[in-house]
């Protein structure tokens, strides 16, 4: 039995697909991009620093970092995946080369506003401290 006229089911996107349409400011394109990449970065960032709760607060500023940064001249012609890579390794090195001991008050206010703010992209409550 056919949809209703005009309803198109979207196929399969390419992860620059989604990075060009994240460019144009399409919210649901960045949860499709979010929910296909964030295991990958999770995990890379994770390794990269050792520890969970860190690497929660790094993988979510990649992400917020990647909103910012699609609309600029220059993303549309991106590998999406290596693009998300570099962004995600730059930010552990920037957390190693940040904390020696605990977090300093200044990173755990960063990662809260951050946090914040991909929670308002992804159309989600904040996550409970």
């Amino acid at each position: 039995m056919p949809g209703p006229t005009g309803y198109v089911v979207p196929g399969p996107e390419s992860v620059d697909d989604l990075v060009r349409r994240i460019a144009d400011r399409d919210p649901a394109a960045f949860g499709r991009f979010y929910r296909r990449l964030v295991p990958a970065v999770f995990a890379q960032v994770r390794e990269s620093l050792g520890s969970p709760a860190p690497a929660v607060a790094v993988t979510r500023a990649v992400f917020v970092e990647v909103w910012r940064l699609a609309p600029l001249p220059g993303s549309r012609q991106l590998d999406g995946v290596a693009w998300v890579t570099a962004i995600a390794a730059r930010r552990a090195a920037d957390r190693l080369r940040e904390t020696d001991g605990p977090a300093p008050r200044v990173a755990t206010c960063y990662d809260d506003l951050v946090s914040r703010e991909l929670a308002a992209v992804l159309n989600r409550e904040p996550p409970a401290r």
